[in-house]
């Protein structure tokens, strides 16, 4: 007896996640006429849908413009290879079915062919006969869209990865007398570190490094990782980032590093065990130049997670719908890169005019905010958030509230302490002795001086010292500091605000 393709509703009520197979078999038992589907993985979501059609016991038919309408199995139908034929011979088809038609969002803009798709919906919605349209890109026009649902194909889990990481390895092996000394772990975490990528792509990038170094051995994971880094294809919004920093980096922020120390524990197995949940993220907002984005890549470094920064200035486009699309499908990146710090630099650039009516952008703003907030609703562990805000006064209250990052951080101007740690760590970043200089008084010199000030200071002072022929020294750098105007002379009342602001409603940093 064919299955409904609601038997498994049971299994998933005790707490079973969904698939993406039970996510199309609901979409094709629930009678939406029209479903489109956005990937570039046509041959994994034809396979997803010969599956489903199976399972839900309903003919599958395919139609492309160079083969023409023909059912799973079967010849093409005479005179289908057109699209308005394709549609004809369509509405001719008795009985439930799933119509898979390949790149027809192309044709749409036809008013002929848009009414008689419009034709075949109204007459779909009392059986279980779909339209599939499958293509990279979909734009359909208004009337379509209105009976159009989307399904939303994913990138590949780790699981399904591990598959094909295991074939091609052995394929390798047979054709090219390369052998792996990877254990299953081994194999394990080489999907996962592949993870992020369409399954086509992730397998090139496998074969490709296994080629170059000639064998499979540890090595290969971290060859696989770079690799990859170098091959995701996130339309410029998402670029993972090397692990460079760690909070040895940085100067003062005890209580942030204190709070980020303690939910470490949350990631280890024990501290699950112990009831601990995993952190969500943080909001730091602050003083410009005082180490925000720093601090938020250094949470990467101290937990070994990766480091994918969202460039939410990027966000924007000029079709309708395509701005959320974008941002969906940066954020799936994310959560296949799994465990990873997603860093959102300066995030008012993309989310502050959701504060307003949305008149200056026609709710676009609006939009990707319900999107991301959504996300950080919905969203699995393993994905932790560490946004930086310079002016956090201009954010939407929604982005606010408790419970979408767990904890708002503010950066103020260093404090005394500070501003001599700050001095050490990039007199010694320069590969000069702190010794020879008195940190003390210079801390005094540069009170109200930001962090990328006193960096500044010093590189200031090497120019000058190299011009002189002479080594760096302190009174150097006091020249150099009493010839500095600060951020905090010259925005003076920028910087109250924000302070007055952040007194009340934000956990100091330092």
């Amino acid at each position: 007896m064919p299955n409904s393709g609601l038997t498994s509703a049971p299994a998933r009520a005790m707490g079973v996640p969904r698939t993406k197979r039970d996510d199309l078999e609901l979409l094709v038992n629930s009678r939406n006429p029209i479903v489109t589907v956005e990937t570039g993985e046509e041959p994994r979501f034809v396979e997803l849908l010969e599956r489903v059609a199976v399972d839900l016991g309903i003919p599958l038919y395919v139609w492309s413009v160079t083969t023409g309408l023909a059912r799973t199995g079967g010849a093409a139908l005479y005179n289908s290879d057109q699209p308005e034929q394709a549609l004809a011979n369509i509405s001719t088809v008795q009985g439930d079915g799933i119509f898979l038609l390949k790149d027809f969002g192309r044709y749409c803009d036809n008013d002929r062919i848009s009414r008689r798709l419009r034709d075949l919906a109204d007459g779909f919605r009392t059986a279980r006969r779909s339209i599939v349209i499958l293509g990279a890109e979909i734009h359909l026009p208004a009337e379509l869209a209105a009976d159009a649902v989307e399904f939303q194909l994913g990138l590949p889990s780790v699981e399904e990865l591990s598959s094909g990481v295991k074939a091609t390895l052995a394929e390798l092996n047979r054709s090219q007398g390369i052998a792996s000394s990877l254990d299953a772990a081994g194999v394990a975490q080489l999907a996962k570190n592949l993870s992020g990528l369409p399954e086509e792509d992730a397998l090139r990038v496998l074969r490709q490094c296994v080629l170059r170094r000639g064998r499979a051995d540890a090595g290969l994971l971290d060859e696989v990782l770079e690799a990859k880094r170098q091959a995701m294809h996130t339309d410029g919004l998402l670029e993972t980032v090397q692990r460079e920093a760690s909070f040895s980096d940085v100067a003062g922020l005890g209580k942030l590093r204190e709070w980020i120390g303690k939910r470490k524990c949350a990631l280890t197995p024990e501290g699950q065990r112990f009831g601990l949940v995993p952190p969500k993220g943080v909001l730091i907002t602050g003083v410009q130049g005082c180490g925000k984005s720093l601090a938020a890549r250094a949470v990467a470094g101290e937990w070994g997670y990766e480091l994918a920064r969202l460039d939410a200035g990027a966000l924007y486009d000029k079709y309708v719908g395509e701005s959320e699309r974008r941002l969906r499908k940066a954020l799936d990146v994310a959560q296949k890169l799994s465990p990873v710090v997603l860093w959102i630099d300066e995030i008012e650039k993309a989310f502050a005019s959701a504060g307003s009516s949305g008149d200056a952008d026609a709710g676009l703003s609006q939009r990707l905010l319900a999107t991301l907030l959504t996300w950080m609703q919905d969203r699995e562990s393993g994905v932790f958030l560490a946004a930086t805000s310079n002016n956090i006064t201009i954010l939407p209250p929604e982005m606010l509230r408790k419970g979408r990052f767990d904890e708002i951080f503010f950066v103020d101007l260093p404090g005394a302490a500070a501003r001599v740690d700050l001095f050490g760590l990039h007199i010694r970043k320069r590969g000069r002795d702190t010794a020879s200089f008195d940190l003390a008084k210079l801390s005094i010199a540069s009170e109200g001086f930001s962090g990328a000030e006193i960096e500044q200071v010093i590189v200031a002072g090497l120019y000058t010292a190299f011009s002189q022929k002479q080594q760096l020294t302190t009174e150097i750098l006091l020249a150099e500091i009493q010839a500095t105007q600060p951020l905090s002379v010259t925005r003076a009342e920028e910087i109250t605000e924000i302070r007055t602001w952040a007194k009340s409603r934000a956990v100091a940093a330092d």
